[in-house]
């Protein structure tokens, strides 16, 4: 298996490569203008030229981008045209989109596991119809159109109400938050949401290393919806034992509308995919024999059935997962949320051409290290690539 992770490791750092190269002359080339000409307009020719010189917009395309590489190596990101370290910046917008991205994508998975998986086990009526129909058509949706419609049902429709009445995310900061209540403390945002994504991951591992042991031991299984409502309930402890909970539970009530937005729009695919799998194996002969066993029809469908199903949609979310990446950048600069995607849009309507470069970086090392995570996962659930890494090993 360690083989198999470092060929995919090399592959995809080749892939990052190809892709930044790529947008970097393209955006340079297509792109009319510079940041002076968006930037100093008031100013005369001389002028700009002189900022073009200080700036390094004066040099050839090839020279900026070996320039840019080079710092890329050092793990310099350098500083915005207006001065800004970059890196100061990615404090600041990094945990938001992150918060966004990961649980949504872990429930959007989720969710597109138990539909396809009870939608395509049970007779073709018309909740399955109308279910499955529902997931297409959100999975097919234009980012921005579902955004304003789940903003619209939100902050005008009467079928949910902002807490307190505070919408408003169409700022580049985190506009609705409490203002007394931040006052009252030196954290920013983007900090107690870094703490709040780390109480969630150490709930969860530790949660999952008990419910591997309880598993083992009692051989019975953990309800997955009590799983996740217990991780939930961890998380929000570990928001108390750090005292943040308050602040925590302000950042969610504008949060949940890129998130549900996010999760609306990628847990059809994932559904989709599960129902296709599961329709393969469920009259396969391991399946058949469970039944003649006289095991229950949910036992069956989730141990037996389920579990091989799973690998296509692991490996359909390892695939999707730049495009999922992209989805949440456009759904932050619909909504205005203060991630990664409202930053680039600013950056690319300034030219900011730094700061574009170094978040499609940011945007494709996320994806990178989402990828492992999951070829991890497929690894340890899938025999197969274990044993083809062991033939490899030993030939």
């Amino acid at each position: 298996m360690t083989r198999y992770l470092i060929r995919q490791f090399t592959i995809s750092l080749i892939k990052l490569f190809v892709f930044l190269t790529f947008m970097f002359f393209f955006i340079q080339i297509v792109m009319p203008g510079d940041f002076v000409d968006q930037f100093a307009m008031g100013c005369d020719a001389a002028c700009r030229e002189e900022m073009r010189v200080q700036l390094g917009l004066d040099l050839p395309l090839w020279n900026r981008y070996f320039h840019w590489l080079g710092q890329v190596v050092r793990l310099d990101f350098g500083e915005s045209m207006f001065g800004e370290p970059i890196l100061d910046i990615f404090k600041r917008v990094i945990p938001p989109t992150l918060l966004v991205f990961v649980i949504g994508t872990v429930l959007a998975f989720m969710i597109g596991l138990w539909l396809g998986k009870v939608t395509s086990w049970r007779e073709r009526g018309i909740g399955s119809r109308l279910i499955t129909l529902g997931g297409l058509v959100l999975f097919t949706s234009f980012p921005p159109w579902l955004t304003y419609l789940v903003t619209y049902l939100v902050t005008k429709g009467g079928v949910f109400q902002v807490v307190g009445g505070r919408g408003g995310l169409r700022g580049p900061n985190f506009t609705g938050l409490d203002r007394l209540l931040w006052q009252k403390v030196e954290l920013s945002p983007s900090e107690v949401i870094i703490t709040m994504m780390i109480c969630v991951v150490i709930s969860a591992l530790f949660l999952f290393l008990l419910k591997f042991i309880y598993e083992r031991l009692t051989k019975s299984k953990v309800p997955t919806l009590m799983f996740v409502f217990l991780i939930g309930l961890w998380a929000v402890s570990g928001w108390q034992m750090w005292g943040i909970d308050d602040l925590a539970f302000d950042i969610m009530t504008i949060a949940y509308i890129p998130m549900v937005t996010y999760i609306l729009l990628a847990f059809g695919e994932f559904m989709l995919i599960m129902q296709a799998s599961m329709r393969d194996v469920k009259n396969s002969e391991y399946v058949q024999i469970a039944r003649a066993k006289g095991l229950p029809e949910s036992t069956v469908r989730d141990q037996h059935a389920a579990r091989n199903a799973l690998l296509p949609v692991l490996s359909r979310l390892v695939i999707s997962l730049p495009y999922l990446i992209t989805g949440v950048v456009i759904i932050e600069s619909s909504v205005g949320w203060p991630g990664l995607g409202t930053n680039l849009w600013n950056a690319l309507y300034w030219q900011n051409m730094p700061v574009v470069m170094n978040t499609l970086l940011i945007v494709g090392i996320i994806s990178l290290g989402a990828r492992l995570i999951i070829d991890v996962i497929a690894a340890y659930l899938d025999p197969r690539i274990r044993y083809q890494d062991f033939q490899t090993n030993h030939t």
